[in-house]
């Protein structure tokens, strides 16, 4: 019984919750009734643990939406801005005559615009030790007609489960 309560103030004091001493004086409790308090205690205990980790967890999960919303805007930014040039160019060449230097596939895109190449992409986080197997399944899905960016993220969050850096 001694140990249960040891163990009980040891995991309050680690949850930070303070024991007034009022709170046991009065009139002195029989041993079932502390067993009873002690059980209750220790189902709240365990009930705050449990919605610390899943705190933890969507924690996790919101710093990985915002990592991956911020490199995505930056490649989407960079690419925005890679295109308006390359398309000022192309107006540039293109108020001259067309001449064999002009691409072939721009004048084909010109006349057929139903030719146009229609890309997709895919974002998200992969943890480091699997990116080489999650460029392999990729390539092989797509049959090698894939441009993959990786960039590795900074920022490390806590595994709740395990209490360990990831």
């Amino acid at each position: 019984m001694a140990r249960k309560l040891r163990f009980f103030k040891e995991q309050m004091s680690k949850a930070t919750i303070l024991i007034s001493p009022t709170q046991f004086s009065g009139a002195p409790l029989e041993i079932g009734d502390l067993e009873i308090k002690l059980g209750e205690f220790e189902a709240e205990l365990t009930e705050v643990n449990t919605n610390n980790r899943k705190l933890q967890r969507t924690y996790n999960e919101l710093v990985e939406y915002s990592v991956l919303l911020e490199k995505t805007g930056e490649f989407f930014y960079s690419a925005q801005r890679s295109a308006a040039e390359q398309q000022r160019e192309m107006v540039a060449d293109q108020s001259g005559d067309s001449s064999l230097e002009s691409p072939l596939l721009h004048q084909e895109m010109v006349i057929d615009p139903s030719k146009q190449v229609k890309l997709g992409s895919l974002i998200g986080l992969v943890p480091k030790q699997k990116a080489m197997a999650f460029e392999r399944i990729l390539y092989r899905a797509t049959r090698g007609n894939m441009l993959l960016r990786q960039e590795s993220v900074d920022e490390s969050i806590i595994d709740p489960q395990s209490g360990e850096e990831l």
